[in-house]
């Protein structure tokens, strides 16, 4: 195996370096990718509980414990529960569309690692035979079998290790893509979620306090029952 890795040059230690790379991209994106997983549902029922009975800070304050791209983009727009709809939805696709970044770092690094890597293979196996054919003598025929099988096999050695190492890099980046964008598409929801919540519990309030103002007011004693209406009418009297 080491004879094997010897006869194919520094073309292969080229071709290792990509792929020491992309082992190190798959790893720290899986683990990323790991680390910021929330479960969107349970979030924002949560987080909606809290909204409704007036918990503001106490729902920014379990946000801010979270970590990952949701709880920032939820974050912001916790931050200003007073602005409008329109507004706070500007907020929300502005904060997410920093996190984008965040999310898909690094992984085209494997689409780049995918397209090389056959093109080293096939560089390296040209370069072979054009240093097996410049020997001289080679053109005459004085060339003996062994040699020749010998530059066929690195050849084609260095062919076949550039493609065996592409097909890994291109179907994990194929994984990590499609990953990413689900959890771009959660963090979209999830902001945008977070703008009906507050707006729903601001207009929910706001309707409860007209309903209050609204109520008839009865002496505490008991003993009489005049409304609100009709206090105002005897006060006019």
């Amino acid at each position: 195996m080491w004879e094997m890795i010897i006869s194919m040059g520094p073309m292969f230690w080229l071709m290792m370096f990509f792929a020491v790379l992309a082992l190190a991209v798959v790893a720290e994106r899986l683990f990323y990718f790991h680390r910021v997983n929330i479960n969107s549902g349970d979030f924002l029922r949560g987080l909606s509980a809290l909204m409704r009975s007036g918990q503001y800070n106490e729902a920014l304050h379990e946000v801010r414990r979270l970590p990952g791209p949701m709880a920032r983009v939820v974050e912001s727009v916790l931050s200003r529960p007073k602005l409008e709809r329109s507004e706070l939805r500007d907020i929300a696709m502005e904060a997410a569309s920093v996190e984008v970044y965040r999310v898909e770092r690094y992984v085209r690094i494997l689409l780049v690692c995918a397209t090389v890597l056959p093109l080293l293979g096939i560089l390296g196996t040209l370069l072979a035979m054009v240093a097996f054919y410049e020997q001289p003598g080679i053109t005459d025929g004085a060339a003996a079998l062994p040699q020749v099988a010998e530059t066929i096999e690195r050849a084609l050695l260095l062919s076949a290790a550039g493609i065996a190492i592409a097909i890994p890099c291109y179907l994990f980046y194929m994984y990590l893509a499609s990953r990413a964008r689900k959890i771009i598409n959660n963090i979209e929801r999830a902001g945008l979620e977070c703008v009906h919540i507050i707006c729903d519990a601001r207009a929910e309030a706001k309707n409860t306090t007209a309903a209050e103002k609204a109520a008839p007011r009865t002496c505490r004693s008991g003993s009489c029952s005049i409304t609100a209406t009709e206090e105002t009418a005897s006060e006019k009297e």
